[in-house]
């Protein structure tokens, strides 16, 4: 089996949290045995910015939330894929010389096989946003609860797990060694040779976050639900998904296994929620009961 990838490139989305919140890895959900593994993010607030040292827009969480703690893998998606007889053909695979498209590949096969097949365990990529809110709308008819996307707020909060809107995020995520991320110039787990992993990785390869989140920078891009909007101003106060703007192009998040460790944290991308890419993935939500 092969899977898959996407394209992309940087501004950015930040977060600030108190310290006293709890770690999210205390309360972790697991709904089915084919659902994600999701853990609860503590209410609170942060601030955002279009670049670093830009103007900070507030954002407050009245409610926690439940987020996957890894990427979707391959084999979730594959289960999903089988049980409705969802169809998501057409993959680009990334190239430095752009997107090559193929007609005929999907996420089963996200990579030249003489470069890499992923492993089941491996984020799956190829996925439209379409093919995302597909799988979210499967989960949902499954367990009954309110799965969903992402907010671009709800993303970056998360991603942060505390950390202030600072030069430390914008450059490295808050990881001095950056030894947390899938990426084309990250050290971490065999620094020899490690910029010729150019392809996904097992999710969960790094250390978490201090929410217990893995590979919220770098691995796959990542869906939220939002339209594209060029600035953050106007966004919601509260971390919901904002539907104005240009809603033909979703946001992507985080960046991807081809990416520069220094673009990762502020990546911020407007994608047609129609492209199927090998460098773009996502994570679901759980909306909590109050």
């Amino acid at each position: 089996m092969a899977r898959g990838a996407a394209i992309l490139g940087g501004i950015a989305l930040m977060t600030a949290l108190g310290s006293a919140a709890p770690r999210a890895q205390e309360r972790e959900i697991k709904d089915c045995a084919e659902c994600p593994a999701m853990v609860v993010v503590p209410a609170g607030k942060m601030t955002r910015s279009d670049k670093f040292g830009a103007t900070e827009f507030p954002v407050e969480f009245r409610r926690p939330f439940a987020i996957a703690k890894n990427e979707v893998t391959w084999a979730e998606f594959a289960i999903f894929a089988k049980a409705t007889g969802h169809v998501a053909k057409g993959c680009a695979w990334f190239s430095l010389v752009g997107a090559r498209p193929h007609p005929d590949k999907d996420f089963n096969e996200a990579f030249d096989p003489a470069v890499h097949v992923q492993a089941d365990n491996e984020p799956v990529v190829c996925v439209s946003h379409e093919d995302a809110q597909a799988y979210v709308a499967w989960l949902r008819d499954k367990t009954g609860e309110v799965y969903r996307l992402p907010t671009e707020a709800e993303w970056g909060y998360a991603a942060r797990a505390g950390s202030p809107n600072d030069a430390a995020w914008w450059t490295t995520a808050n990881t001095p060694r950056f030894e947390m991320a899938n990426c084309a110039d990250c050290p971490g787990i065999d620094t020899m040779g490690r910029k010729d992993w150019l392809f996904t990785l097992p999710v969960g390869s790094y250390e978490p976050n201090k929410f217990g989140l893995f590979d919220m920078p770098g691995n796959a891009a990542e869906w939220v639900e939002d339209c594209f909007n060029p600035s953050l101003a106007n966004a919601p106060k509260d971390g919901t998904a904002w539907y104005d703007g240009d809603c033909g192009r979703r946001v992507v998040r985080g960046g991807s296994w081809h990416h520069e460790r220094a673009f990762l944290a502020g990546f911020r991308q407007a994608t047609p929620e129609t492209l199927r890419i090998n460098d773009v993935g996502f994570r679901v939500v759980r909306t909590l009961p109050e």
